[in-house]
């Protein structure tokens, strides 16, 4: 139950982190080369994590030039657990991205750990997005590459306005 609570707080965060990071896709045109017709990979894609100060919650986010994937993991008996996994794609306008959800994997045994997945065909689909969650398998984030820091603001509070000090998290490259 413990774990389930921490989960349902924590995915909002992790789909907007998500979100975030995969928003950072670029468009395929002349900002992907270095004028020299060589490919430049953006300063977003790679690996990126937000530990928290307690240090027992972490959230790991993969993100490639087309996809995402956001982890939710705790440190349970010693060990990492993932509890959480969210995976899609996401299309770039200017500093707005848009997220879509893929794949959704919720911890399904506390004592097995054992990792449930679901797509948009499932029928539960809808049910955890919309009343477990809170949220929608397609929305806005914007992000901020500087240095080794990744800032992924979403508007949490729906009142247009991405207020990176409230609606932020920062992750750091790994």
């Amino acid at each position: 139950m413990l774990i389930q609570k921490q989960m349902s707080m924590r995915w909002l965060t992790v789909v907007l982190m998500m979100c975030l990071m995969f928003s950072v896709n670029s468009c395929k045109d002349d900002d992907d080369d270095d004028g020299n017709g060589n490919h430049v990979i953006p300063s977003y894609v790679g690996t990126w994590q937000l530990t928290d100060e307690s240090g027992l919650e972490k959230q790991v986010l993969v993100i490639t030039e087309t996809t995402f994937k956001m982890t939710l993991a705790l440190y349970i008996d010693e060990e990492w657990v993932d509890i959480m996994s969210v995976q899609g794609n996401y299309s770039e306008l200017g500093n707005i991205f848009m997220l879509t959800i893929t794949r959704l994997g919720i911890i399904a045994d506390e004592e097995t750990y054992e990792m449930v997945y679901y797509t948009p065909d499932d029928p539960e689909w809808d049910l955890l997005l919309d009343d477990e969650f809170e949220i929608e398998d397609q929305f806005e984030v914007k992000f901020v590459v500087s240095g080794n820091k990744l800032t992924v603001i979403s508007d949490d509070n729906d009142d247009g306005v991405f207020d990176p000090v409230e609606e932020g998290e920062t992750f750091t490259k790994v």
